[in-house]
Order: structure tokens, then C-alpha cells, then sequence
């Protein structure tokens, strides 16, 4: 295990943690922990890629299948022949999967955050140990890493888990 590196903020998940960074932030050295969501382990928390948003959009598709299936009600003609599910879910993924990407980019990319994409767990007061269990970040997958912060966020979703 490499020795800490230490950052004036770690944030532990990238869905709505991520948005902490903002421009008036820029002067600190912040690290951004996550594991991904998902078989693919995609960037940006459960909302984005599989909780609200497509949700939302997959509820927005059936929406139109039953306006059009009702229209008769409105003395509307029309019919709906058919749903294609797969064009359905392809146009669903299309729109989110690169937000998600761009925003794993840009958080590997930026000068003053560095991406631990990996699981993370307390090991002491602010500090953590980091499983890197995903390619694309600053670390070697397999590594373990060791940081501290002097600020700590943990935004993690809706199933919380007292440390061991």
C-alpha cells in the first residue's frame, strides 16, 4: 500500500457528492472516491444512470404508447402499431452513458481533483483505504490507496453502512 496523500476535501460518491465541486473550489486539492453503479460501474451515482432520470425518460415513453392508445377518447385518430423497446432503451442510454463518461473524464482530467475509482473504507479519523477496483482513474487497479482529508463528504446514496 502506497503511504496517504492527503487533500483539503475527499468526497466519496460521484452522484450528488460531485456536485460539491464547483468553481470556488478549485484552490483545493480534492479527491473524488466511487465505485460505480452498476454491472459497468458507471460514473455519476444511481440517480443518473439507473434511478430517477431513466426512469423518467422510460416513464415518458410509455406516456406517449398510452396518449396515442387513447386518443380515440379525444376524437383523435390515430393507432399505435407498435413500442420498440430497444430503440426505447438505446435512446435512454444514448443520452445518459456520455454524461456519465464525460463526467468520470472530467474528474480524472481536472488539475485539481484526482479520481479514485474504487471502494472505499474508514481506517481512522478522515482517513480512508481505497480498493481501486476500476480502470480509467489516477491509480492501478487492485492497488490500494490511503487518504486523508481534512474535510470528508460521504455521498453515498440511500443505503448508508456503519464502518467496521
Amino acid at each position: 500500500m502506497s503511504d496517504s496523500t492527503h487533500f483539503d476535501l475527499v468526497i466519496v460518491g460521484s452522484g450528488s457528492g460531485n456536485s460539491l465541486v464547483t468553481p470556488e473550489l478549485e484552490s483545493w486539492r480534492t479527491a473524488v472516491v466511487d465505485r460505480g453503479v452498476g454491472s459497468v460501474g458507471a460514473f455519476g451515482g444511481t440517480c443518473l444512470n439507473v434511478g430517477c432520470i431513466p426512469t423518467k425518460m422510460f416513464v415518458y415513453a410509455a406516456d406517449v404508447a398510452r396518449t396515442v392508445a387513447d386518443a380515440g377518447r379525444f376524437g383523435i385518430d390515430a393507432t399505435l402499431d407498435g413500442v420498440r423497446w430497444r430503440d426505447v432503451r438505446d435512446r435512454v442510454f444514448g443520452r445518459i452513458d456520455p454524461i456519465s463518461e464525460g463526467g468520470r473524464d472530467y474528474r480524472v482530467e481536472a488539475d485539481h481533483t484526482e479520481a479514485y475509482l474504487g471502494q472505499a473504507r474508514f481506517v481512522g479519523d478522515r482517513e480512508l483505504e481505497v480498493e481501486i477496483t476500476r480502470p480509467g482513474g489516477h491509480h492501478e487497479v487492485g492497488s490500494l490507496q490511503r487518504i486523508t482529508g481534512d474535510q470528508v463528504v460521504v455521498a453515498t446514496g440511500s443505503r448508508p453502512r456503519v464502518p467496521d
